[in-house]
C-alpha cells in the first residue's frame, strides 16, 4: 500500500484471467499476507465443495487473529451436477464444535440455476413468466433483490454481496461490521455488513476472477450444473 495523502492509497488488487480451482490457493496466500493489516474481526466465506473454508482455516491458523467465521451454504441436501454443494449435519457439527457459524440458502420454489436448470426446473420457470425474469437466482430470491448486476464484476461479487445479506438477517454477522468476505473460487472482498444488498458497501477489493459469469461458459459445460435441491 503506498498512502499518496489523506483522501488516496494506492492498494494492490489481484486479478485472475479465467475461473479455475488453483486460484484460490493464490487468492488464499494473498489474502493471508494482508489479513493482519485489515483490523478485521468478521470473516464470511460462502461453501460450495468447502474448499475455499477448509483453506483459509489451514492459512490462518498459526495467526495471532481472534477471528468470528461465518459459513454460508446452498440450500440443505443441494446438489449441482450430482455434486454435494451443500454443508452436510455432520461436517456442521464438526464446524460449529471450532466455533464457525452456518446458514443455509433457501430454495423453496425449487427453480435451481438459471443458467441451467433441469427439465422440471424448466418448466416451472416457464410457468412463472413473466412474473419472475428467466436470470433470477435462488440467491437473489431469498435475498429479496435481483443481484445479477453485479456478475459484471465476477460471480464471487455477487455471491459474496448476497451471501454476506443472508449472514446478517440470520444473525452471523452483526450488521455495520466490516467483513472479509471470500466466495466464487478466487474472490475476495471486504464489504460493511448490511441486511439489504443496498447497504453492503465495498470498502476494498482485494482479489476476483474476471470472464466468471455463466454467459461466460461455454453452452456444452453446462449439462453438467444442473442444479438440486431438497
Amino acid at each position: 500500500m503506498t498512502k499518496k495523502d489523506n483522501n488516496t492509497e494506492i492498494k494492490e488488487i489481484i486479478y485472475f484471467e479465467k475461473p479455475r480451482r488453483s486460484n484460490t490457493d493464490t487468492m488464499i496466500e494473498f489474502v493471508t499476507g494482508k489479513i493482519e493489516t485489515l483490523g478485521l474481526h468478521h470473516v464470511m466465506i460462502a461453501w460450495s465443495s468447502g474448499y475455499t473454508l477448509r483453506k483459509f482455516l489451514e492459512a490462518t491458523k498459526n495467526l495471532k487473529l481472534k477471528l468470528d467465521i461465518a459459513a454460508v451454504t446452498n440450500p440443505k441436501g443441494g446438489t449441482i451436477g450430482a455434486r454435494n454443494v451443500s454443508i452436510d449435519d455432520a461436517t456442521r457439527e464438526e464446524l460449529e464444535k471450532k466455533g464457525i457459524k452456518v446458514c443455509y440458502l433457501n430454495d423453496d420454489l425449487h427453480l435451481g440455476e438459471p443458467a441451467a436448470p433441469n427439465p422440471h426446473q424448466k418448466f416451472l420457470r416457464d410457468m412463472l413468466l413473466p412474473w419472475l425474469p428467466a436470470h433470477i437466482d435462488p440467491l437473489s430470491l431469498d435475498v429479496g433483490v435481483d443481484l445479477s448486476l453485479f456478475l459484471t464484476l465476477s460471480q464471487g461479487f455477487r455471491v459474496c454481496v448476497g451471501c454476506l445479506v443472508l449472514a446478517v438477517k440470520h444473525g452471523l454477522i452483526p450488521e455495520g461490521e466490516r467483513v472479509l468476505c471470500l466466495a466464487g473460487q478466487a474472490t475476495a472482498l471486504v464489504l460493511q455488513a448490511g441486511s439489504t444488498a443496498r447497504t453492503c458497501y465495498v470498502k476494498e477489493i482485494l482479489a476476483y476472477e474476471l470472464n466468471s459469469d455463466w454467459l461466460q461458459i461455454p453452452r456444452r459445460n453446462m449439462k453438467k450444473m444442473y442444479a438440486i435441491t431438497k
